[in-house]
């Protein structure tokens, strides 16, 4: 009796070693979280992480860039408290080198938190994760000091490195003994352009191929659009189909990693969930409103991206929609390129276009998106199995809409825009942010 209680535990024991490393190496989605004021009084931390579960991701970096700030560690508190309750879900931290140039200070709050149960730990020593928004002035001397004195799975974002990009096989001789990986962040947009422009992945590629070689792991980030009007600056970088384009190039790189940019910065307007208002600025509320040009209709592709992803697909054909059914979303900005308030810099490179994206599940045929602007009809495109998108010109003032059609002429699923496109700025300037509405 004794003899087989042994072996069934045994046989458990290696179940369970076989789980821990097939956990270790699995792909991982990471969604950027900027940490601000969230007022404890709410729900909001727990909505965040809620949400986070829903779209698929296995945790938040946490960018703080005020470490030593009573409003950043109430916050974080927040989140650790809650997220302790998901054992699915883990945080880690992305030190904010552009917020506090100060390692020890990140390293300080990072002190407080390393051992939480919801804190992220990867690898074959499962060590607590790390990363930077910046961080390669820092030098990969200072960083190797950190990692070696903490104990970390170190992913910091180098790039201010000048070998980073136009030599990473030397950046690799240099930093291969500070780094377990590292975090590209620029290459999820194109850059800032006066003419239409799409974002390429040929910076990553070279960046993965030398990582590999070095034996280092490599995470992508993945965004919709980058667009600020405040804190003395404008800009933009292209958006229209940005993030089904980078979601393709992801697929084909396979990365170990991939970083959503962002969950809720509502200042780069690249947010795909909640922005609190409690710790915005007015200036910011003014274009990066949440409440009023929501993003959550992205979600779903991100979900069915995440799927993918995870499932060590290499194209767009193999995503799937979670429910089964579709997953899809329209978005557009509310003024033309007309618009003859204050334009960001970049606005040269925006198209007046409808643009959306649907996945439908293997073995759809005979599907249609039917795209109509300001009542005219702008498009009939075929669609089928997996991700299929475009950025359909000739956009109109007045609202927006997008239709899934079967074979037979039945509108499947619709999407409608909730605000109507005009041609005026809005507080003395043009919003390049833009509207999205999921497919529903």
């Amino acid at each position: 009796m004794f003899g087989n209680i042994n072996s069934a535990v045994a046989l458990l024991l290696a179940g369970s070693a076989f789980l821990t490393q097939s956990i270790v190496e699995s792909k991982l989605v990471f969604a950027h979280y900027m940490v601000g004021t969230v007022d404890a009084s709410t729900t909001h931390a727990h909505q965040d992480i809620d949400g986070a579960i829903a779209v698929g991701f296995d945790a938040f970096a946490l960018n703080v860039g005020n470490p030593g700030a009573d409003w950043a560690k109430n916050t974080v508190q927040q989140l650790f408290d809650y997220a302790g309750t998901k054992p699915s879900f883990k945080l880690f931290f992305s030190f904010d080198f552009y917020g506090n140039g100060d390692i020890s200070q990140h390293q300080a709050l990072f002190a407080q938190f390393k051992d939480h149960p919801a804190h992220l730990k990867y690898g074959s020593s499962n060590l607590p994760v790390v990363s930077s928004y910046s961080g390669g002035s820092v030098g990969p001397d200072t960083w190797k000091s950190f990692k070696t004195a903490n104990n970390v799975y170190l992913i910091p974002n180098p790039e201010a490195d000048g070998n980073y990009y136009s030599n990473p096989s030397g950046f690799f001789g240099s930093w291969g003994d500070a780094v377990d990986g590292v975090f590209s962040w620029e290459t999820a947009w194109p850059d800032t352009s006066e003419t239409p422009v799409n974002v390429s992945s040929t910076k990553d590629q070279a960046v993965k191929s030398a990582a590999d070689a070095a034996g280092k792991a490599y995470m992508m980030g993945l965004s919709s659009i980058q667009y600020k009007h405040c804190c003395g600056d404008s800009w933009y970088r292209a958006g229209e189909t940005n993030l089904p384009e980078r979601m393709e190039q992801i697929l084909s790189v396979s990365p170990e990693f991939t970083e959503v940019i962002t969950w809720n910065d509502a200042g780069e307007s690249h947010y795909i969930g909640p922005c609190w208002a409690e710790g915005l600025t007015a200036e910011i509320l003014q274009y990066g409103n949440s409440d009023t040009i929501p993003h959550t209709g992205w979600q779903s592709l991100i979900s069915s991206f995440i799927k993918a992803f995870k499932a060590g697909s290499k194209n767009v054909s193999a995503m799937t929609p979670t429910n089964g059914k579709f997953a899809g979303a329209l978005w557009y900005r509310g003024v033309l390129t007309s618009c003859s308030g204050d334009k960001p810099r970049g606005a040269g490179a925006a198209r007046d276009a409808v643009n959306y994206a649907v996945v439908l599940p293997a073995g759809s045929s005979g599907h249609s998106i039917r795209v109509t602007s300001g009542g005219q009809l702008l498009a009939m495109q075929s669609v089928s199995a997996g991700l299929k998108y475009n950025s359909v010109p000739g956009m109109k003032t007045g609202a927006q809409k997008i239709e899934l059609v079967d074979g037979s002429g039945n509108v499947v699923a619709s999407a409608s825009g909730s605000v109507n496109v005009g041609t005026s700025p809005t507080n003395g300037f043009c919003n390049y942010n833009y509207y999205v509405s999921g497919l529903q």
